[in-house]
């Protein structure tokens, strides 16, 4: 599905007897799609942990069947609200189209893969936005890089090929492959072992000049024009500071605001959670700051992420909310987890590694 701006085609269904209570909106969006047991999860959570503040509780049920389900029994528990979308298109799409029908001042937005792990969650969020400078607020956030991972694991995956292995497949190849033929689970398994193998490869120094030199070229023809891997060009290299989008608060009129004109792609979906004109660039292009808060409640500046205990750091013990990311970080091995921490913070997590807010050092 294209993001379009709203039409007035979709409406926000109050459950009966349900009016707005607050200027402040929970928004969960269900995909039918992923299960009962996700959604089911979530709920449970929602259930278990007390937000903290008074707010409206709206459900985006995405892909839903015409016909009523047991899930949405579930739901209706938690949720006197909802708004019903089709099952094209990608979550930022389904956050817009709620986004764009609501009269709340500020939302928060959660994936279906959310699991709440806090008391008080919400209004640790909430408690962000005292200072008048944060434009958003996130459970968790990143550095990475996707230019400077790909660039990592190709270049492992490229030594391998060139050291004595015949005719290997390409990466992208063998992970598609991985990810298309294998059950979700084993196929994300397998893929984090691939990648921290090839990762660990490249990090190691190589006495041969020559291959780095060839690996280089071979690189530069990849995010080249008509490359297999050009979308990847205009991206930032590491560090890429970015609000992951699986459970963030803002101001609703400035989500819209910063709203692309269309998503028509998985990588325009990508592209507006960490690109160059992405929701956190766009942010801090506007003087604004990007936060993280963690489960104790402090708020992270952004040169604070790299030690807020949360998303891919040790034992993610300060995460506010967990989703499909965090959980396959913690069943990874102590060799994967430190490849991808790698990726994700750098080998040097010190506030020197951001040249300033909306800035990044340049790297090869």
């Amino acid at each position: 599905m294209m993001f379009r701006r709203f039409t007035g085609k979709d409406s926000v269904v109050p459950r009966q007897e349900s009016t707005f209570i607050s200027d402040l909106a929970v928004i969960y969006l269900a995909r039918y799609a992923e299960g009962t047991r996700p959604v089911m999860n979530f709920i449970e959570s929602f259930e278990r942990h007390s937000p903290g503040i008074a707010h409206d509780r709206v459900v985006i049920r995405k892909g839903f069947p015409s016909r009523k389900t047991a899930l949405d029994q579930s739901l209706a528990r938690a949720f006197p609200h909802s708004v019903s979308l089709s099952d094209d298109g990608f979550d930022i799409a389904a956050y817009a189209e709620a986004a764009a029908q609501l009269p709340h001042r500020r939302v928060v937005f959660l994936n279906t893969f959310s699991e709440i792990v806090a008391d008080g969650w919400l209004r640790k969020l909430d408690s962000a936005f005292a200072d008048t400078e944060v434009g958003i607020a996130g459970a968790t956030g990143s550095y990475e890089s996707p230019l400077s991972s790909m660039k990592h694991v190709q270049k492992g995956w490229w030594l391998f090929q060139n050291k004595g292995i015949p005719n290997p497949a390409g990466t992208l190849r063998l992970l598609q492959a991985i990810r298309r033929r294998l059950p979700k689970w084993l196929a994300t398994k397998l893929m984090s072992i691939a990648i921290s193998y090839f990762s660990a490869r490249s990090s190691r120094a190589n006495c041969d000049q020559t291959l780095d030199d060839r690996f280089e070229t071979y690189w530069a023809n990849q995010i080249g024009p008509g490359g297999a891997l050009a979308r990847l060009k205009d991206m930032k290299v590491f560090p890429n500071p970015h609000i992951r989008t699986n459970a963030f608060m803002i101001e609703r009129k400035l989500f819209l605001d910063v709203l692309p004109d269309s998503i028509e792609t998985k990588n325009d979906s990508y592209l507006f959670e960490n690109g160059p004109d992405g929701l956190t660039q766009q942010i801090l292009r506007r003087g604004m700051k990007a936060v993280v808060v963690g489960a104790n409640g402090r708020v992270y500046a952004m040169e604070e992420w790299g030690d807020s205990g949360t998303f891919r750091l040790g034992d993610q013990h300060n995460l506010l909310v967990k989703d499909n990311q965090t959980r396959a970080f913690q069943n990874m091995t102590a060799a994967e987890r430190r490849a991808f921490t790698s990726m994700t913070w750098g080998d040097d997590r010190s506030p020197r590694q951001l040249a300033g807010p909306g800035r990044v050092q340049s790297s090869s």
